[in-house]
């Protein structure tokens, strides 16, 4: 049985019910997150996800609404995993290893409380109550830079990666699909309509897709959608066309503006989906779980 946890569903505009973007897919017998947005940490938790027994974090692009929280992320693993524990994947495009390197590294923001913490006798205590042995190892992570057509393998899993359109050349941009035996998943990231995409979703049974707001106007409501961002992110038409030519079975639309996310334009972007793809559609909110096999 394959989990999806929408953890994130929303942009760098935060509202009360929606912050940045944030996704875990639970198989069972592994964890994978997808972004990791603001608050995604806590946010797990709150949804009940073990953050020591998530094996991977992959990031689409660098952008803070997808990646702020990582930071939070590697020091609670680290603090508080089992001693002796595989080290954490977190791969996405360059500069992803130098991202993380900066955060734990020799040289990193938070080598001073790394320091502290293996360091200081209450600390060390606590180290050694979890079972640990000192001296306290470094934060160890396997971590990648990804290019369009890389692949990472996992217990039970592989993800591959395809290039998404979005602010190229300022951020480079990927898009996923998580392969096991039973279910594929497409996590689209930041994305206008595009075949590298398409191709990547090719009869996937589930597609999380950006739907950053309607193209006429007519439901703006905030500045969210800018002049020269049309074109760079997927509407609700957009997704569902991606959706029908991938042939994918069910669309989940994530990564709302403030202004879409609003009761009636919501609805208005299910039906104007509808319209366009003839599976099911789903307009994601956070806490949302989405049981594949359901």
């Amino acid at each position: 049985m394959t989990n999806i946890h929408i953890l994130g569903s929303g942009t760098p505009a935060p509202t009360r019910d929606r912050f940045g973007s944030s996704y875990v897919i639970d198989t069972g017998q592994s964890t994978v997150m997808f972004d990791c947005g603001p608050g995604a940490t806590a946010k797990a938790a709150k949804a009940g996800i073990d953050i020591t027994a998530i094996d991977a974090v992959f990031l689409t692009h660098h952008h803070y609404d997808h990646c702020v929280d990582l930071p939070c992320m590697l020091m609670t693993r680290w603090d508080h995993e089992a001693p002796g524990s595989e080290p954490m994947g977190v791969y996405g495009p360059a500069p992803t290893v130098n991202l993380v390197d900066g955060i734990t590294g020799v040289n990193g923001i938070f080598r001073h409380d790394i320091h502290a913490r293996s360091e200081h006798p209450s600390s060390q205590r606590i180290y050694q109550m979890r079972g640990g042995v000192l001296p306290r190892p470094e934060p160890s992570w396997k971590t990648s830079d990804l290019v369009s057509g890389n692949s990472v393998q996992g217990n039970g899993w592989t993800v591959t990666a395809a290039r998404a359109s979005h602010v190229q050349p300022f951020h480079e941009s990927l898009a996923y699909r998580f392969d096991t035996s039973e279910t594929s998943i497409v996590i689209t990231g930041d994305t206008a309509r595009c075949p590298e995409v398409t191709e990547l979703a090719k009869d996937a049974d589930t597609m999380l897709c950006c739907c950053w707001d309607h193209h006429d106007g007519d439901d703006q409501i905030d500045e969210c959608v800018a002049e020269g961002m049309v074109g760079n992110m997927c509407g609700p038409e957009d997704a569902a066309l991606m959706a029908t030519e991938a042939g994918v079975k069910r669309l989940v639309l994530v990564h709302h503006t403030p202004s879409v996310a609003q009761p009636g334009p919501a609805a208005r972007a299910l039906e104007v989906a509808q319209e366009n793809f003839s599976g099911e559609v789903i307009f994601a909110h956070e806490g949302l779980n989405i049981d594949t096999n359901g």
